[in-house]
């Protein structure tokens, strides 16, 4: 009989496996990949991402997990693309002044680093993943519906790709955090395409995969997997 792992897994809307139609309503479709996780891994993952948290949000609810109990063997955290986010509207507004990220690098790499430390202390495996990529174009069509300007917004950005490389700052943060610490990585980014071809896996909001995407991060698991429990 297969041994059954629990896990647990800390994060965003990525890992709730958020998607966006074309009428622009969210859909969570992560279950599905749970599903499949535990009928060919044995892991049982009890999901407590949420939508639109950043990292400080995750470590309170982990924080509050463990004064409870944690009764798991795995925990996944997953966080940075909210943490890498701006309040656009402000900056619509507010194109020439300075606008700061939602977190900043340096909390964002403390607060990351005290979970895995904190699982760890807890007996748990903490697991991290690196971030999909962003589609900057997409996202800055998104960030500037709903009477956003979207000239200020570019005015403050410079260049389109300042959006990515802003994204990818953290997604690197992550890698680091898990080659210094010795904690194992799942790096989903390098799955994804670069260039054009990124759209083809991409949600119209620029920033959460479609369901090739999210197949995407579901193949990475399953090849990280396969190696750990071999």
């Amino acid at each position: 009989m297969k041994q059954i792992l629990r896990a647990k897994i800390y994060g965003d809307s990525i890992m709730k496996g958020t998607i966006l139609d074309a009428g622009y309503r969210y859909h969570a479709i992560m279950n599905e990949y749970l599903i499949r996780l535990y009928e060919r891994f044995g892991i049982e993952a009890e999901n407590r991402a949420r939508f639109g948290i950043t990292v400080k949000r995750g470590h309170s609810i982990l924080l509050r997990d463990i004064d409870e109990g944690l009764d798991c063997e795995l925990a996944l955290v997953e966080f940075g693309g909210n943490d890498s986010d701006f309040k656009w509207s402000e900056i619509s507004m507010e194109p020439d002044k300075e606008h700061l990220p939602l977190t900043s690098i340096a909390d964002f790499k403390q607060n990351i680093a005290a979970m895995t430390e904190e699982l760890r202390a807890q007996g748990v495996q903490p697991i991290m993943m690196t971030l999909p990529p962003i589609e900057p174009n997409r996202y800055l069509d998104f960030v500037s519906r709903n009477g956003n300007s979207r000239e200020n917004i570019l005015k403050w950005l410079g260049y389109v790709e300042k959006i990515y490389e802003t994204h990818k700052s953290y997604s690197d943060a992550v890698a680091e955090i898990a080659q210094e610490r010795i904690v194992p990585l799942v790096d989903v980014r390098s799955a994804f395409p670069s260039g054009n071809a990124l759209g083809e896996y991409m949600c119209i909001d620029g920033v959460h995969p479609d369901k090739k995407g999210y197949q995407l991060i579901a193949d990475s698991f399953a090849s990280f997997f396969e190696k750990a429990l071999a």
